[in-house]
């Protein structure tokens, strides 16, 4: 009778645990439990993701320089000034010249509205005062102009004009009014005509 009663006893475990699989309770534990593997598994491929994209490396092409217009308004030196501010000064040899904030048709302000203004174009004014040749009364050039013939190409120069007087030629007024404008233009390298009958033909 012995080994009948173990027996069943085990067939007594054995429907126990199938009816506990069975149950819906324990159903719905195995729902959350895969449903909870599944949304961490959602959530570490998203980070994933986001560390992916943050750490993506910027396109060796990509600019990040910052545009001149944007520069020149945001370092502006004229920026609600008087139009006699000095905005920068520059040096014909050991005679300061002065480029003042201006209008719109002289000045810094000038130079801005038309979209030249950079650290270059600073620079330049800088080396054609300093460094460059006065071609007529207030007129420099960064390289000498020439006249007469040449089978050379124009040369891309720069020029800057400035007013060593009074502003309006008026005495007594703003002096020296100072730079008045700066610009690129294309000029004949510097040469030597044969003769004025060569001159005359050119």
């Amino acid at each position: 009778m012995i080994p009948c009663k173990h027996k069943s006893q085990k067939e007594s475990i054995r429907k126990l645990t199938e009816d506990m699989k069975n149950h819906p309770a324990a159903k719905r534990e195995d729902v959350r439990t895969t449903y909870s593997r599944r949304s961490t598994a959602t959530f570490i491929a998203a980070a994933g993701a986001v560390i992916l994209l943050t750490a993506a490396p910027v396109p060796a092409n990509a600019s990040t320089e910052v545009p001149a217009a944007a520069a020149a308004s945001a370092s502006n030196p004229c920026k609600s000034q008087h139009y006699s501010k000095v905005a920068y000064t520059f040096y014909i040899g050991p005679s300061k010249m002065p480029l003042r904030c201006g209008t719109k048709t002289w000045g810094y302000n000038h130079i801005v509205e038309r979209g030249r203004w950079s650290t270059s174009f600073k620079n330049k004014i800088s080396d054609t005062l300093f460094n460059g040749y006065e071609r007529t009364p207030g007129v420099y050039y960064r390289y000498k102009v020439g006249t007469g013939c040449s089978s050379k190409p124009p040369r891309k120069n720069f020029k800057v004009v400035v007013n060593k007087g009074p502003l309006g030629g008026m005495p007594g007024g703003l002096t020296p009014q100072g730079v008045i404008t700066a610009t690129v233009e294309y000029t004949t390298p510097a040469v030597a005509a044969a003769s004025p009958s060569a001159e005359a033909k050119c």
